[in-house]
């Protein structure tokens, strides 16, 4: 392996994030993929399998920058700390990248072989999976989420982000090998007639939902800027309280919408602050809480009226909410020493807000990133609500790669999204994912909107994830066969 090489990889790497908020190059990440495969192809299994993880070691410590941010500020980690937990994060990510370069490689890539063009997508898109679920998960800097608002939006209602990432990739491997050796490709007319079909069909747009012109709510969105450092001081709880008040005071809207844990005190019923401090008489109120149960502490969101409903937040984040491995890892968790990092997640069964004749679906936070978490009734006229409280991140990439995440959530489920962040990015985001209105990062303010609830169900939000996943595995399956076939004739 030359040094050649492995300047080539790493910025393959920069341009993959590149790709993403706050930057969005979106056609940098086609670059990215072919001077990555372009790598591995022509190199053995040992140095592929080397690029590949240097491929994610680069993504991860330059589009995950802001995780090392977190621990130091806001987990009283320190320096060394802070590095070791990044470190040991940036690697674990990078090292599902591996299963690429080990079944990608001249060893077993063959040109002439149908099923080889399609191993490169199917072996990304499973790492795509594998890191966004094995330990809690972290399905971040996907690569389809980078492609919305171009000629894949008609492509997520039918079968998400994770099938867009395969084309993309798919595009991306035909270029490369045609770039490696154009006079043997270029003849493939199967590949290119496949991929200009799907480009073709991508383009047809058929509505799976349908607007309501009746069912509507008028909401506020508070987004009052308070900094993780000062919010868990208990002797700002005043000012907070005061913040609030003041934001709220001259809102119209029906519904008033509070970021996550808009307090950081454990909900009681009948709270003076949101019933005389906040709540109007024709006023309801969405905010997120600290809610206790028994012994139990909960993330979790109210709409309160004249009634009180409940969700609680089924996908903590480690070590920000819960402590992995308890037993081994609690001398850790005392180190970072985090407020409200025992929390319990709540029931993978949970009923769906009731508002008037509509349904308000919650996310909180990280939840937004977990599709699966979203529960559509096709008979229902529904709206999507996310609260969340991005200013653990600082001024980073996260807040803006986040926002996105929501986007997508949006486009694939054709539902209006309303989101609540704490320090921002506060938005009205439509069913195709346009930010109709926001609050920038690191402000404070109000947005007020009218917006319509939708009924209907997209593909994706019937099937999920299931149809790419068995897409993949098929493909997979059949090109580890020919390997190991491959492998008998040695």
């Amino acid at each position: 392996m030359r040094l050649k090489e492995l300047i080539s990889v790493i910025l393959a790497g920069i341009l993959y994030v590149l790709a993403f908020p706050p930057f969005s190059y979106k056609f940098v990440i086609y670059i990215s993929i072919i001077i990555f495969l372009s790598l591995i192809i022509t190199q053995s299994r040992k140095n592929a399998i080397v690029l590949s993880f240097i491929y994610g070691l680069t993504i991860f410590s330059v589009g995950t920058s802001w995780i090392f941010n977190s621990i130091l500020v806001y987990g009283n980690g320190g320096i060394f700390i802070s590095s070791i937990l990044t470190i040991i994060f940036i690697f674990i990510q990078s090292s599902y990248f591996i299963i690429v370069g080990f079944f990608i490689n001249r060893n077993y890539f063959d040109y002439d072989n149908t099923l080889s063009i399609f191993a490169p997508a199917s072996f990304l898109v499973l790492v795509e999976f594998i890191r966004s679920n094995l330990f809690t998960g972290f399905p971040w800097l996907i690569i389809g989420h980078s492609q919305i608002h171009t000629i894949f939006d008609n492509m997520y209602p039918y079968l998400g982000s994770h099938f867009v990432s395969f084309i993309i990739i798919l595009i991306s491997t035909y270029l490369a090998i045609t770039f490696i050796n154009k006079k043997k490709f270029i003849h493939n007319k199967l590949i290119l007639f496949i991929i200009i079909l799907i480009l073709f069909i991508s383009q047809y747009h058929l509505s799976w939902v349908e607007e309501s012109g009746k069912e509507s709510i008028s909401v506020a969105i508070i987004q009052p800027n308070i900094k993780q450092d000062s919010k868990f001081n208990m002797s700002n709880l005043n000012k907070i309280e005061e913040k609030y008040i003041s934001l709220s005071e001259k809102i119209e809207s029906e519904l008033i919408i509070m970021p996550e844990t808009a307090l950081p005190t454990v909900y009681t019923s009948g709270t003076n602050f949101y019933k005389n401090k906040i709540l109007k008489e024709s006023n309801s109120l969405i905010s997120g809480i600290f809610r206790k149960d028994k012994n139990r502490i909960f993330n979790s969101m109210i709409l309160l009226n004249k009634t009180e409903q409940f969700y609680d937040k089924r996908h903590l984040v480690p070590f920000g909410e819960y402590t992995p491995l308890k037993s081994l890892l609690e001398p850790l968790a005392q180190t970072l020493a985090i407020p409200m990092s025992n929390l319990s997640p709540g029931g993978l069964k949970q009923n769906i807000f009731t508002y008037k004749d509509l349904k308000l679906i919650p996310i909180i936070c990280y939840e937004s990133a977990y599709s699966s978490l979203i529960d559509i009734n096709n008979g229902d006229y529904s709206i999507i609500v996310n609260l969340s409280n991005d200013s653990w991140f600082g001024n980073s990439f996260a807040p803006h790669q986040h926002l996105q995440i929501t986007q997508v959530r949006a486009i694939e489920f054709q539902r209006n999204l309303i989101r609540s962040a704490n320090t921002g990015i506060s938005a009205i985001i439509n069913k195709q994912g346009i930010i109709m209105k926001k609050l920038d990062y690191n402000t404070s303010g109000v947005i007020e909107s009218h917006i319509f609830a939708i009924t209907g169900s997209t593909p994706f939000s019937r099937f999920g994830d299931y149809p790419v996943l068995m897409l993949i595995f098929i493909i997979i399956i059949f090109y580890i066969a020919r390997i190991r076939k491959y492998e008998r004739r040695l």
